[in-house]
């Protein structure tokens, strides 16, 4: 299966990212800070983007909220960035965030949950939760409407979604439309052989680096049964809302995202899962550039569009 050829292009002559395990955290997220931050946000308007923070578990959880142009009240979507539950924040994922909220016509609140290894699980998850039961309370206040409410993520990000809508399902509320999720394990550990095997050597993301972001984030064999780190081993699957998920060709995680599938299908729940040819992990962040960023990215806002417009239909 061959890589992308822009993607081909673009590491052509480049040093090859090094293995994530033994580069200090520091340097780690300093470097992925650097690299994301040079890349071009996709060519839309939005009408603002303003910080702010929420109250979290732990204290202030800081947030970036997108208003897409128009009148509104607009749906909200809660948006979890990627980097294993350990890099990442409010600018390395900004492009997805903007193409999101206007390709959707969305308001997405951007979440900097609290990161391993100083925050272990379920850090994360708790804050995320935070922000989903802020945003279902507060929506109105942002011109927002608390009805149409979704989760949406990248990798780690799509963990986070996955988890959300069995919380909310399970805590009675609030009531989620949908839930995008691209290439965010449905399981941890993530299982040996298959993609991970395959693409043990990357290209990007390596086997070691997800098993050393694991290592990272999870503490103990008993939180990887929690369906915040494992969706795919919630107690019920049913009455989820529709699910999107998207995966990259040529990646190491592949498989455990798609096997989330049939378990949700199984259950009766709606999804759509599509394959990206010739993409690797993490390539949705080069929406501005790469046309299978764009796809997916397109794909995702068509779906959520969809279960916006039928949340408030009669049954």
């Amino acid at each position: 299966m061959p890589i992308d050829p822009q993607i081909e292009a673009m590491f052509a002559g480049q040093p090859e990212w090094p293995p994530i395990r033994g580069q200090s955290i520091d340097e780690l997220r300093q470097a992925v800070r650097d690299s994301s931050t040079m890349l071009p946000p996709p060519p839309v308007t939005l009408a603002s983007v303003a910080d702010r923070s929420i109250a979290g578990p732990a204290g202030d959880v800081p947030v970036r909220i997108y208003t897409p142009q128009g009148s509104g009240p607009f749906p909200v979507t809660c948006y979890f960035h990627g980097g294993g539950f350990v890099l990442g924040d409010l600018d390395t994922q900004d492009m997805i965030a903007r193409g999101l909220a206007a390709g959707a016509e969305t308001i997405v609140i951007s979440v900097h949950y609290r990161l391993a290894p100083e925050h272990k699980f379920p850090a994360a998850p708790e804050d995320c939760w935070a922000a989903v039961q802020w945003a279902a309370a507060n929506a109105a206040s942002i011109n927002g409407d608390a009805s149409r409410l979704a989760v949406a993520g990248d990798s780690a990000g799509g963990v986070l979604a996955n988890g959300m809508a069995i919380q909310a399902l399970e805590e009675g509320g609030p009531r989620l439309a949908a839930v995008i999720n691209w290439y965010g394990p449905a399981i941890h550990p993530l299982p040996e052989g298959g993609s991970m095997a395959e693409f043990e050597h990357g290209p990007v993301l390596r086997a070691d680096d997800v098993r050393y972001f694991h290592e990272l984030y999870i503490e103990s064999p008993e939180q990887d049964e929690d369906y915040r780190a494992s969706s795919i081993k919630a107690k019920s699957h049913k009455g989820l809302p529709p699910h999107f998920i998207a995966t990259a060709e040529i990646d190491p995680a592949r498989d455990a995202a798609e096997s989330y599938e049939p378990v949700l299908k199984d259950a009766g729940v709606e999804v759509e899962m599509k394959r990206y040819p010739g993409m690797i992990h993490g390539f949705v962040s080069w929406i501005g550039f790469l046309p299978g960023a764009q796809e997916a990215m397109a794909d995702a806002c068509t779906f959520l569009k969809r279960q916006f417009a039928v949340v408030n239909q009669p049954a």
